[in-house]
């Protein structure tokens, strides 16, 4: 019996002949993942390889930062320039947006909302609220008005169908593959992202109303009544790591993963035994993604790479040009900066950027090396703090989340 009688193809990537196209995928993880991958991104940008990228898949704190590019893509709609040149801009438009971003808890606030007597019944209060602190940067244009490249695919989850929702910007269309697809409309670039960003425990799922114009696979009779009541939550529900779009149609992809990364305790107080059973769950789910992945890589069933925040510089293949973080730092504290949407300090922002610069350097000239068209020696964003004495001290209690933000 043939393969396409067991539905087998769809869990295969399709012949190489047939992939187009480079894939970025950007992990969710709140501002540390925002700001871990623009240092990746910078790098990238250097080698000359971020105008090669196609397609942009983001989730949660990755498209935090998406926002920001997609925000400066709309602004400037020649910035993406030719592939294998920098991109203009990168620092005004970019970066310093998402520093000033990641300074303010936007966390903290719109959580409070809700406690408001006429807020109590209202639905996506608390999302809303975040949605217009992105919309306060670059982030204020319409999905439907972006350029044509670099695509831009913003994850999110349905619960309804418990599938990955996705903002197509390539496709010009919102919805999954079980509650169908409808157009983009008038979604703009910072709802979208709140959507994505929409974690559970610190907020209520975003409730939408969308116009699904082609039915998806779902038929059952209650079809309906869940597409009545659409509920999205975090994109990191369903897929973290954000490579389910373009896996199996793209040429290559490159993976930048900043999501969850505990020490088997994390001092992070009596709550850690509440949530023990929760975060087992979600790190398994994890690491099958990642070791399929990787091994997919290995294989060469897939071309790319993948670096993580949790990543040893030594595990590559590659020995680089300069000076990283020692890996006790990296496993002890880099890895353990928490998840969340409250300000981040100086020393926390400059590590993040310096440790995804010199992963992303790393892993690029180890597995993509025929990406690369420029090669300038690899200067870290914030030379100052690669003292690992200094960088351990700031991220001393850059584990813990605190109730009422920093």
């Amino acid at each position: 019996m043939s393969d396409a009688s067991y539905g087998f193809r769809a869990y295969l990537p399709l012949p190489k002949a047939q992939r187009k196209g480079l894939g970025l995928c950007i992990s969710g993880g709140g501002y540390r993942a925002s700001l871990f991958h623009l240092g990746a991104l910078r790098r990238l940008n250097e080698l000359g390889v971020l105008s090669r990228v196609d397609t942009i898949v983001s989730v949660s704190g990755g498209s935090i930062l998406a926002s920001q590019i997609a925000g400066h893509v709309a602004a400037t709609p020649g910035a993406w320039g030719q592939p294998g040149e920098p991109i203009a801009g990168f620092d005004d438009g970019i970066a310093k947006p998402m520093r000033e971003l990641a300074s303010r808890d936007i966390r903290t606030r719109s959580i409070l909302e809700i406690l408001k007597p006429w807020n109590w019944f209202r639905h996506n209060v608390q999302i809303d609220d975040v949605a217009g602190e992105f919309a306060k940067g670059p982030a204020e244009a319409k999905l439907a008005d972006l350029p044509p490249r670099p695509r831009f695919v913003v994850c999110t989850t349905n619960l309804a169908f418990r599938e990955q929702f996705t903002f197509d910007t390539g496709t010009g269309l919102l919805g999954g593959s079980s509650s169908g697809h409808g157009p983009l409309g008038d979604w703009t670039i910072a709802r979208a992202c709140a959507a994505s960003t929409c974690f559970p425990v610190a907020f209520d799922p975003m409730r939408v109303k969308v116009a699904l114009t082609s039915p998806g696979d779902y038929g059952g009779s209650d079809r309906d009544t869940l597409l009545a009541a659409t509920d999205l939550s975090d994109g990191g529900d369903y897929d973290n790591l954000g490579f389910e779009p373009v896996w199996r149609d793209h040429e290559a992809m490159l993976v930048s993963d900043a999501g969850p990364s505990f020490k088997p305790d994390p001092h992070i107080g009596a709550i850690w035994s509440q949530l023990r059973v929760l975060v087992t769950l979600m790190e398994q789910g994890a690491d099958v993604r990642k070791r399929w992945l990787i091994s997919g890589f290995v294989r060469g069933d897939l071309e790319g790479t993948y670096w993580g925040i949790a990543s040893k510089p030594a595990n590559y293949p590659y020995q680089p040009a300069a000076a990283t973080y020692p890996e006790e730092l990296i496993a002890d504290e880099i890895s353990q900066i928490r998840i969340d949407l409250d300000d981040f300090s100086e020393g926390e922002q400059a590590v993040l950027e310096n440790h995804g610069y010199l992963m992303a350097d790393i892993a690029a000239h180890a597995h993509v090396p025929q990406l690369i068209t420029r090669n300038p020696a690899p200067v870290v964003p914030f030379p100052d703090w690669m003292d690992t004495a200094r960088a351990a001290e700031a991220l001393r209690e850059s584990h813990l989340t605190k109730l009422f933000g920093r």
